[in-house]
């Protein structure tokens, strides 16, 4: 069975995911986007492939799956996902607070549960991260584990080795006081998906916490030849798991110019597992996600999952 997709988002994710798509033999139905510049455009000749996909400004198009990727924050994204269910495709999105999505919106999760199950298609959140680096994999990793006492992980990656787009959100450059402001209004997002990752791992190994903790700081230039000193180099964010006033799991994404760039999670257990790595392209590894999780979101049972849902190990938590 060919998978045929419908990209919707044709910014430089959607393009991305386009791409891997097509390599990966799915079938592009077509794009979606509100961009006048881009709406009548064959997405193929866009991106130099061989399809004919035209790229519009509204869901006309038949297929198995959508690939959404237009937005973090499930209370603006719902609209397209309820659209995308009541046409009858099945949705795999990179929208973060999707991925947990009855940790800020139980409300939205259960209307979309409801839906793709009236329609008899599935909807996931997922991506490199939230959705694989600082979740799945750590359950993953886990698994040769009977009993896991604790788990941290970090992701360190240079933000100036990021597209603009990300550099911003970071704040990168930005003054200090700057940088405080549009944290604290939600002008600026950083990384936005800490906590969902951190539940997914405790519903994947059935530990449910006491409490949730996260938060993000900013990391200052002192003499880095990237950044003048004083200004912003980005963010570091953190968010944990607690239980029985112990922190059992807790993950870490560092995002500023000059860091080093790795990931490395460490399995405290009977089985103890430390793993490292030199570091993950996020745009790329989040379309290979995506892409490759297609036939197992078109093939699963309807309603509203998670990745939790879909790895098959139960390590647990002492």
């Amino acid at each position: 069975m060919v998978i045929k997709a419908v990209i919707y988002g044709f910014g430089q994710i959607g393009r991305i995911v386009t791409k891997a798509a097509y390599e990966k033999g799915i079938e592009i139905a077509g794009a979606v986007d509100v961009n006048p510049e881009l709406v009548g455009k064959n997405a193929g000749e866009l991106l130099n492939l061989d399809i004919k996909a035209e790229v519009r400004n509204s869901l006309d198009f038949e297929g198995d799956v959508v690939f959404l990727t237009t937005g973090s924050y499930l209370d603006s994204v719902f609209p397209q996902i309820k659209k995308c269910v009541e046409k009858g495709f099945n949705v795999i999105s990179t929208c973060e607070t999707l991925s947990y999505p009855e940790y800020r919106y139980p409300e939205l999760a259960e209307k979309i549960d409801r839906l793709a199950k009236e329609h008899g298609v599935t909807v996931l959140g997922t991506g490199i991260n939230p959705g694989f680096l600082l979740d799945t994999l750590l359950v993953v990793l886990s698994a040769p584990s009977v009993k896991v006492e604790r788990i941290k992980a970090v992701r360190s990656v240079d933000a100036l080795k990021r597209r603009t787009a990300f550099q911003k959100k970071v704040g990168v450059g930005m003054d200090v006081e700057e940088v405080k402001r549009r944290l604290e209004s939600g002008e600026m997002t950083g990384h936005v998906g800490y906590a969902e990752s951190v539940m997914v791992v405790c519903e994947a190994m059935g530990l449910k916490p006491d409490d949730i903790k996260e938060g993000q700081e900013i990391v200052v230039a002192e003499s880095n030849a990237e950044v003048p000193a004083g200004k912003v180099r980005g963010l570091k964010g953190y968010a944990s798991a607690i239980k029985n006033d112990e922190e059992k799991v807790r993950i870490e994404f560092h995002a500023y110019a000059g860091a080093s760039e790795y990931e490395e999670i460490v399995i405290e257990g009977d089985n103890p597992v430390t793993w490292r790595s030199t570091g993950t392209k996020g745009d790329l590894g989040t379309a290979a996600i995506l892409v490759n999780l297609a036939k197992a979101v078109v093939d699963y049972r309807p309603g509203l999952i998670k990745m939790s849902d879909l790895i098959p190990f139960r390590p647990s938590f002492v």
